[in-house]
C-alpha cells in the first residue's frame, strides 16, 4: 500500500498555506474504501488539480463513489485538469461515472483510462462520446482494452465530435482492418482536430495502415504525431483482398514498413510546417484587420471623416523648442483633413486586399477573423484580473465559430496584470501566459491548423513540393 502527497509550496512561505495539487494513490485499498480514502485525501486540502489513481482496483463500485463525489458541488470545488485510472478494473457502469463528470466539463484536460475491464455497450459509448464532445477534453488515452475492438470504434469514431482534443491514444484495442475505414473517415473530416494520434498494436494490417497513410496526405493537416507500430504489417493478411495492380507486385514486409514510414514522416513533416505557417498568419492577419475594419459601438463609416469643424491642438512657433513648455497651445481649424483612403474602397475589396497578408489561410479562416476584429465585444477588457479566470465560450454558440458577444480576447496583456493571476501555478511567465493565450485564440478560430477550401483538394507535385 502507498499513498503520496506532492506538494507545491511557495519558496516565500513553507507553513500553513501549502496546498496540493496531486493526489496519487497506487495499490492501495480498493473497491468504495479506496474511493473514500482519496475523497478524505482530497478534503483535507485546499486545492487539488491531478489525481493519479493506478492499480487500486477501484472496478464500478468504487469509480461510480468518486465520481459522485467529484460531480457533487463539493467536488467541483476542486479543478481537476488530470485524472488517470489505470488499471482498476473499471467497467461499463464505472465509465458511466465518468461521463456523468465529463458532461460540459471545461476545467478537466486529460484523462487516462488504460487498461480497464469497458465492454463498450452501444448506449454507453453513445453517452460517453456525446459528454465527450461537450467537453475541453484535450487528451484521451483508451490504451490496452482490447475488449473495445472494432465494436467500438464503429460507434465511438462516426459520432466523435470533440474541438478540444488534441491527443487520442487507441493502442492495443483489438482493432482489425474493419476499423481503418473509421478512422479513415474521421481524420478526413473537419471534425478532426487532432495532433496526436496512437494506434499501436493493433491488427490493421498493411492495406489498413497504407489507406490511413493516403487519406492522411490528402485529407488532414492537422496531425503532426501518428504511431501505428506493430500492427500486423509483416505478416500476410488473408482477409485482405490481393487483386490489381497495386498489390500485384509482392514486396518483403521490411520494405513495406520501411516505405510506410518515410511516407508518413512526409505528411507529418508538411502538416507540422503548414500549422506554423497558418498560426503565424492568422496572428499577423489580426493586427492589420484589427487597425482597418474595427468599428466601435454604435458608430458608421461617417463618423470617421472629419468635418470642418475638427480642430487639432497645434503649438506656436518658437526660435528655441524649450520655450514651448508650459505656454498656451492655439486651436487651428483643419480644412478636410484626408482621410485614409482604403476604407473608402467597398467591402469586399477591402477584404480581398487584407487576404494577401494571409495566403496560406482559407477563407473561412480570414473571414472568422475579420469578423473578430471588427467587434468591439472582442477588445482585450480593461481589468485583466477580474477576468483572467473565465471560461472560454462555448464555441458552437459563436458566429462563423468565431469569438461570441462579450468575449475579451488578451493577446496583449496590460501593465500590471501579474503572472500568477488566473489558473496558473505561480510558475508561469508572463510570456508563457501570452503564448497560451494566442494558443487558445487560435483554437477559437479555428487557425490552429491549415484548412483547405471547401472545394479545393491537394495535389502532390515531384513527391515533396505541393500546391492548392
Amino acid at each position: 500500500m502507498m499513498y503520496t502527497l506532492h506538494r507545491r509550496q511557495n519558496s516565500a512561505s513553507r507553513s500553513a498555506l501549502v496546498s496540493t495539487s496531486q493526489v496519487e494513490q497506487l495499490y492501495g485499498p480498493s473497491s468504495v474504501d479506496g474511493a473514500l480514502k482519496v475523497i478524505s485525501m482530497m478534503q483535507s486540502r485546499r486545492h487539488v488539480t491531478k489525481l493519479v489513481l493506478g492499480h487500486t482496483d477501484l472496478g464500478d463500485d468504487g469509480c461510480e463513489v468518486l465520481f459522485r463525489f467529484l460531480s457533487s458541488e463539493q467536488g467541483q470545488r476542486y479543478h481537476i485538469i488530470n485524472i488517470s485510472l489505470n488499471s482498476n478494473g473499471i467497467g461499463d457502469r464505472g465509465l458511466r461515472a465518468i461521463t456523468e463528470y465529463l458532461k460540459d466539463n471545461s476545467t478537466l484536460k486529460e484523462l487516462f483510462l488504460q487498461n480497464n475491464a469497458f465492454s463498450g455497450a452501444p448506449e454507453v459509448v453513445a453517452d460517453f462520446t456525446e459528454a465527450l464532445n461537450s467537453s475541453q477534453l484535450e487528451v484521451l488515452s483508451l490504451t490496452t482494452n482490447p475488449r473495445l475492438s472494432d465494436a467500438f470504434i464503429e460507434r465511438f469514431l462516426p459520432a466523435l465530435d470533440a474541438p478540444f482534443l488534441r491527443d487520442l491514444q487507441l493502442s492495443v484495442l483489438g482493432m482489425t482492418s474493419r476499423s481503418a475505414a473509421h478512422i479513415i473517415e474521421y481524420i478526413s473530416s473537419h471534425r478532426c482536430r487532432l495532433r496526436n494520434l496512437s494506434a499501436n498494436g493493433n491488427r490493421l494490417g498493411t492495406r489498413g495502415v497504407r489507406f490511413i497513410t493516403r487519406a492522411l496526405k490528402r485529407h488532414n493537416f492537422s496531425l503532426t504525431t501518428v504511431e501505428m507500430f506493430s500492427n500486423g504489417l509483416f505478416e500476410a493478411d488473408a482477409s485482405e483482398e490481393t487483386s490489381g495492380s497495386e498489390d500485384a507486385d509482392t514486396r518483403a514486409g521490411a520494405q513495406i514498413w520501411q516505405e510506410s514510414v518515410n511516407e508518413l514522416r512526409r505528411i507529418l513533416v508538411r502538416n507540422a510546417q503548414l500549422k506554423h505557417a497558418t498560426e503565424r498568419e492568422a496572428l499577423g492577419l489580426l493586427r492589420y484587420a484589427r487597425a482597418l475594419l474595427f468599428r466601435p459601438r454604435g458608430s458608421s463609416a461617417e463618423s470617421f471623416t472629419p468635418t470642418v469643424e475638427s480642430r487639432a491642438l497645434v503649438p506656436r512657433r518658437s526660435e528655441n523648442l524649450l520655450a514651448v513648455i508650459g505656454t498656451p497651445v492655439e486651436l487651428l481649424a483643419t480644412l478636410h483633413p484626408p482621410s485614409f483612403p482604403f476604407t473608402k474602397l467597398p467591402m469586399e475589396l477591402q477584404l480581398y486586399i487584407l487576404s494577401f497578408l494571409a495566403p496560406t489561410l482559407s477563407s473561412a479562416q480570414r473571414l472568422r477573423i475579420y469578423t473578430f476584429a471588427a467587434s468591439p465585444a472582442t477588445l482585450p477588457p480593461l481589468l485583466p484580473n477580474l477576468l483572467m479566470g473565465c471560461r472560454f465560450p462555448n464555441h458552437s454558440v459563436m458566429p462563423l465559430g468565431g469569438a461570441g458577444i462579450g468575449l475579451g480576447m488578451m493577446l496583449r496583456r496590460r501593465n500590471g496584470s501579474s503572472p500568477q493571476s488566473g489558473t496558473t501555478d505561480g510558475k508561469g511567465s508572463v510570456s508563457s501566459l501570452r503564448d497560451e493565450e494566442k494558443s487558445r485564440w487560435l483554437t477559437l478560430m479555428r487557425c490552429d491548423a491549415f484548412e483547405l477550401e471547401e472545394d479545393g483538394t491537394w495535389i502532390s507535385v515531384n513527391n515533396d513540393d505541393v500546391q492548392n
